[in-house]
């Protein structure tokens, strides 16, 4: 089964994914960059409206991969009480202590995703180390979001093989990145586990506008979710986690 990962930045517009629902209410605040951060009260504020009607996850920010605070970030993020928290790999292949950093995390009960950035994925060989450090799951996206989107940068050999190779690990994956309507389609024959939207959800499909109901119906009808209602909602955890 593949799930819809929303992208929001504001109480309101978790209510309008609510209503939609959307299988993941992302937490991010889009002005900030391609993983920009909300402000940990805010997030904590979205958490507590969604009230684990549906899973939660939320980024921690731009922040540079061998920032010396940066297990501080996720262990403040985490104190939100999102589900997961989003942690971005800006370089090519991970450091050993970024590496230790998300160890650390997982080894107190912290459920990562990790985002690969498409711009410089190098296949395998750059998230070997990510894929037996304990963390729940690792997502594709883009760093330049006005640019190309995800399937202008990888093709879908490529994309096909990240979510095989992420799977033999029982990873949680995902794929983001300006993606639009008229991908749903085809990523949807790559099972993976869920795909991500921002931009086509607002006005004018640009990020840093509003979350659109119309927009946001479009993109969940197209991803078909009967097979989720077979699930209540601690089976559909149990499902994909």
């Amino acid at each position: 089964m593949t799930g819809m990962l929303a992208s929001v930045n504001s109480i309101a517009e978790a209510k309008i994914l609510l209503d939609a629902n959307v299988d993941i209410i992302d937490i991010k605040n889009p002005h900030e960059g391609a993983l920009g951060a909300l402000e940990n009260n805010a997030v904590k504020e979205i958490v507590n409206i969604v009230n684990s009607q549906i899973l939660t996850s939320a980024t921690i920010g731009d922040i540079d991969s061998n920032d010396p605070e940066l297990s501080k970030y996720i262990v403040e993020m985490f104190k939100t009480g999102v589900d997961y928290v989003k942690v971005g790999l800006f370089d090519n292949t991970p450091s050993d202590y970024f590496v230790e950093t998300i160890k650390n995390a997982a080894d107190n009960n912290i459920k990562l995703v990790i985002v690969i950035f498409a711009e410089n994925y190098q296949g395998e060989d750059s998230i070997e180390p990510l894929l037996q450090s304990g963390i729940a799951g690792i997502m594709l996206d883009t760093k330049e979001k006005k640019s190309r989107n995800l399937c202008a940068v990888l093709n879908d050999n490529e994309l096909k093989q990240f979510i095989k190779t992420v799977k033999e690990f029982d990873l949680l994956t995902g794929l983001a990145g300006s993606l639009k309507f008229e991908d749903i389609s085809s990523l949807l024959k790559l099972n993976s586990d869920y795909l991500g939207f921002r931009g086509a959800l607002c006005l004018e499909s640009d990020r840093i506008k509003s979350i659109n109901e119309e927009q946001v119906k479009k993109i969940r009808e197209a991803i078909p979710f009967s097979e989720l209602n077979d699930f209540q909602e601690d089976q559909y955890r149990e499902a994909i986690i």
